[in-house]
């Protein structure tokens, strides 16, 4: 037999494999179903329920978080305004206190000048009084007496001396009457003059008083905005306590209702794979699995017209090529969303092998055209595109048709 003739007969024994291979996968996964449709489709109905409920208390978490930290902002912003206003009062006050004192000097001052101008005044009327009474003694002096006097009288000098001293003694009651009106006015002036300065420093006052009352009204306005801020806060930190235990609980139930999901899909899988194991095919290749770990498989080749294999795995777990090769495409799609395509040549035997890597979380690590060695990062495991949960959709392409991966990637 030629050795071309040996490489036919090899092609066509792998054939045969992959046949029954496929057959073997096919008719898993047409088992399958009947036994886990509701029980699966139950669990992941529960799951998506509970993650959008867990989903729904975090937002409203978040929200009141948002509120708590706001009102508590806007307490210490209104607690800080109270307190500078009320130095500000503290600062009038201080003022008002100073006008006061001012005031009540100067009313001191005007009790005294009024004691000076009654005091004055009662000088004024004394002086009157003696003057007055000189006056009555000089008319009778002019009706009777004046002519005892004179006739009394010796020598020309007496006489004018008497009439000087008369003269003399009017002027100087005129002067003293004189000076006793121009004290008084100057002491009445110096009155109006406080009574003026006493005025202005009582309009000071009510200015300043105003001034208290206007910021005590503002500052009686803080105080209840801030007991109003306090009951806020104190609602949003009892619903945030109230928040927390229900996200608790309800992780606990979406932990619970996950983990018995992985439980069961693990349960059929392991049952797949006891009934119905894989037959391996190897190629010079030498694929590695793409993911380092990953929860389970999630869903099997064929199953439903599922055209690869899904591994269920952390998001952002590295994606690794399954072998070296060139990048074909590196782009987003409204089903495999983020996904890359890698063309790794042909194996020993010609046949050639296409890998597409579907769901990454973001724009995938590498572009069209770059080489590509066995074990380099793609991307990352991700939600994107027609998918419900963060996981690897992983194609085969064997000779440009849709091949089980399974059957050449470790699993």
């Amino acid at each position: 037999m030629s050795h071309r003739t040996q490489i036919q007969t090899v092609r066509k024994i792998l054939a045969v494999l992959l046949s029954l291979c496929l057959a073997l996968t096919l008719a898993m996964q047409a088992a399958l179903p009947a036994r886990a449709d509701d029980k699966q489709k139950e669990l992941e109905s529960q799951k998506q329920q509970a993650q959008e409920e867990l989903e729904a208390l975090k937002e409203e978490q978040q929200d009141n978080q948002e509120n708590l930290e706001s009102a508590q902002q806007d307490r210490e912003a209104t607690a800080q305004k109270r307190t500078e206003l009320e130095g500000q009062m503290q600062t009038i006050q201080q003022k008002i206190d100073e006008l006061e004192a001012q005031i009540a000097e100067k009313e001191q001052s005007i009790n005294e000048k009024q004691a000076e101008i009654d005091q004055k005044q009662a000088d004024y009327d004394a002086q009157l009084d003696s003057f007055a009474e000189r006056l009555t003694a000089m008319q009778y002096l002019q009706s009777s007496g004046s002519i005892q006097l004179l006739s009394s009288v010796s020598s020309m000098f007496q006489l004018l001396t008497y009439a000087n001293v008369m003269e003399s003694i009017a002027q100087q009651d005129q002067q003293i009457c004189d000076d006793l009106n121009d004290q008084k006015a100057r002491l009445n002036a110096e009155k109006e003059e406080l009574e003026a300065q006493k005025a202005d420093l009582e309009a000071q006052e009510a200015q300043q008083q105003s001034n208290v009352n206007s910021l005590e009204a503002t500052t009686n306005e803080l105080t209840n905005t801030i007991m109003a801020l306090d009951s806020s806060i104190s609602e949003a930190e009892a619903r945030e306590q109230a928040l927390a235990s229900a996200i608790s609980d309800k992780q606990a139930e979406f932990n619970r209702i996950a983990d018995e999901l992985d439980a069961y899909l693990q349960s059929i899988i392991n049952d797949a794979q006891n009934s119905f194991a894989d037959a391996p095919i190897s190629c010079s290749l030498n694929f590695i699995c793409p993911l380092d770990s990953y929860k389970y498989i999630s869903c099997q080749y064929g199953a439903g017209g599922h055209k690869g294999v899904d591994f269920a795995a952390a998001g952002n777990t590295p994606i690794r090529a399954v072998a070296s090769g060139k990048v074909i495409t590196s782009a987003y799609h409204y089903s495999y969303g983020n996904y890359v395509m890698v063309y790794h040549g042909t194996d020993d035997q010609g046949v050639s092998y296409t890998t597409l890597y579907a769901h990454m979380i973001q724009t995938p690590s590498v572009s069209v055209g770059q080489a590509v060695s066995q074990g380099d990062v793609l991307g990352y495991v991700g939600s994107t595109g027609n998918s419900t949960g963060n996981h690897l959709h992983l194609e085969l392409r064997v000779n440009g048709a849709r091949t089980n991966p399974l059957n050449y990637v470790p699993h």
